[in-house]
């Protein structure tokens, strides 16, 4: 009888059924899509991994978005639980070899933001060349939004201090490294970070942007470390090689506010000439431009510079104490030079002009008001009444004037929104500038003689600018003296309406809750110039701070970062909102 199989088919197709039992068992050992610990288990497995990475993205993301974004609920919390510890024992055992499934560990990690996966996180951060630059990125995001103890916070900065040390190219990926490590030693608030962001933010380098260091010196601030007062004094002055016009004294002078009374007296001694560093810096800076612009240059001494930039530092910290230095640098007389000559030479003018407009800033008290007043007339008095170029000018000082929320000015700013003596040249700008100040500070009683001017005024360029305030006197009749009258003008349809309202609110509601907390309501103004007047009020206003003005500048900034309307109005709202936050810790 013929066998049914021969012996070699017979073996043959055992060794098939093996085979298929094989396959069978493996498929069987397979975790299910949705089991969670049995996905996370199958991570050790180099043909498994991606898929397991994959599903535990899938489940994990799926079960947020059922929780609505919380990630504390039971869903998100307990995939977090099943799998957290697998995730950052295989990214750390494998991220040297395997770079892409790790990536996608990382970002995992950043969808979960568990604290259990620091210690993957920090071993992103160890990046490597043209390999894991985006997982340091990624971490460095990651570990922005984790909560994290002392311990934990010093480990971080630990890496990050290393990781940022290591990035010394100009590629994109050394950039994008260096703004995420930045913004995560800032976002840490603690004073370690101090000197790692100290070399970055002074760091002078062809292959490091200098919108580098600006950022660096604005992350510096957010710690308020007394310490980093010698280097933040320094970033005055520091300046682009490549360009020497992008400096960071902004943002320098914005962290010394947010530092506070520690970096007075530094100040002080700056101001004064006592800063070897200031000065060698200045130097080359004017060397720097004078390559570029020797006449812009030839205007410029390395005291000017000092004295500037420190007086205009002082303003933005706002300390009382401040004030008599800065009236002394107004009032310096040269030998011959009576007190109220023309100032003829452009380095001390440009010594009174800074400290004057630096003076207006000052926090002040009632009886501080006299003395600044005086001040800021003697240095409109002894600035030439002509347009030079590369000198200051009468008109900087009446905006400064108006800003300086005084009514005793309103004499001298009337006089000047008036026609000009006989024999005496008109200058159209300087009578506008003097009108627009004055009706917005006066009251009813105030207001009548510049209605006065502006109806004996003739037909002609003078009216139409007066004419653009005409509607003010209305309102001024209608509220007058009545801070909660003026109150609801802040929300008023017309912006010019509104902007008014900012000063009578300040002038009636210095100190006042309810003037304030209507003031910050309105700081997201929609219009640019009406939201810069609801800046200069709040600052004038709070005299104890505001800590919701400081929560909703922030929003803002959140919200706002990169719109034409946030850059235009930054540096202001970063200036007083330093100021506010210091007051209120004070």
């Amino acid at each position: 009888m013929r066998p049914l199989f021969k012996k070699t088919e017979l073996h043959v197709h055992a060794f098939s059924l093996l085979a298929i039992l094989m396959v069978a068992l493996t498929v069987g050992c397979h975790a299910e899509p949705d089991d969670v610990a049995g996905q996370a288990g199958e991570l050790t497995d180099p043909l498994r991994r991606p898929n397991a990475i994959s599903n535990l993205t899938r489940l994990y993301t799926s079960a947020l978005e059922q929780a609505g974004g919380d990630r504390t609920a039971a869903g998100p919390s307990g995939v977090a639980d099943q799998s957290v510890q697998q995730l950052t024992d295989c990214y750390i055992q494998n991220n040297n070899v395997d770079v892409a499934n790790s990536g996608q560990i990382i970002n995992l990690f950043f969808e979960m933001r568990d604290p259990r996966s620091l210690p993957a996180l920090i071993a992103a951060l160890d990046w490597r060349p043209e390999i894991s630059e985006e997982h340091a990125i990624m971490a460095a995001r990651t570990i922005r939004e984790l909560t994290l103890d002392e311990t934990q916070k010093g480990e971080v900065i630990t890496a990050l201090a290393r990781a940022l040390g290591r990035v010394n190219g100009a590629r994109g990926a050394d950039n994008r490294m260096r703004i995420e490590f930045i913004r995560t030693l800032g976002a840490l608030r603690d004073n370690r970070t101090t000197t790692a962001l100290s070399e970055v933010m002074l760091r002078q380098s062809e292959n490091q942007n200098f919108l580098i260091n600006r950022l660096a010196a604005e992350q510096l601030g957010l710690t308020a470390d007394p310490a980093a007062v010698p280097a933040l004094v320094k970033s005055l002055y520091i300046f682009d090689p490549a360009n020497p016009m992008m400096r960071m004294n902004d943002v320098g002078a914005q962290a010394l506010v947010r530092v506070g009374r520690p970096a007075l007296q530094p100040l002080l001694d700056t101001l004064a000439g006592n800063n070897a560093e200031a000065t060698q810096i200045a130097t080359a800076y004017i060397a720097a431009v004078r390559q570029r612009a020797p006449e812009a240059a030839a205007q410029m001494t390395p005291d000017s510079i000092i004295a500037g930039e420190a007086s205009y530092a002082l303003g933005q910290l706002g300390f009382r104490e401040a004030i008599d230095p800065l009236i002394a640098e107004v009032n310096q007389i040269d030998e011959g030079e009576r007190p109220d000559s023309i100032e003829e030479d452009a380095h001390d003018e440009s010594h009174m002009v800074a400290a004057a407009l630096a003076l207006v800033s000052i926090n002040r008290d009632a009886s501080d008001t006299p003395r600044i007043r005086e001040a800021l007339i003697t240095v409109y008095n002894r600035l030439s009444p002509d347009i030079r170029p590369g000198h200051a000018s009468r008109p900087q000082i009446l905006v400064a004037m108006q800003h300086f929320q005084d009514p005793d000015l309103l004499p001298f700013l009337t006089q000047k929104a008036g026609r000009a003596a006989r024999g005496e040249e008109e200058d159209i700008n300087v009578r506008l500038l003097a009108f627009r100040g004055a009706v917005l500070l006066a009251n009813g009683a105030e207001a009548a003689p510049l209605q006065a001017i502006y109806t004996a005024e003739p037909e002609g360029d003078s009216r139409d600018g007066f004419g653009e305030y005409e509607p003010l006197f209305a309102v001024i009749t209608e509220c007058n003296t009545d801070l909660s009258c003026w109150i609801t003008k802040l929300g008023d349809s017309n912006p010019l309406i509104a902007r008014k309202a900012c000063y009578m609110v300040a002038r009636y509601g210095r100190g006042n809750a309810d003037a304030v907390q209507a003031l910050v309501a309105q700081i997201g103004h929609t219009d640019e110039e009406t939201r810069g007047e609801v800046l200069y009020a709040l600052d004038f206003a709070a005299t104890g701070g505001s800590p919701a003005a400081v929560t909703r500048i922030d929003e803002l900034r959140d919200q706002e970062e990169g719109r034409a309307i946030w850059q235009h109005i930054e540096s202001l709202a970063l200036a007083i909102q330093a100021r506010l936050s210091t007051r209120g810790a004070s």
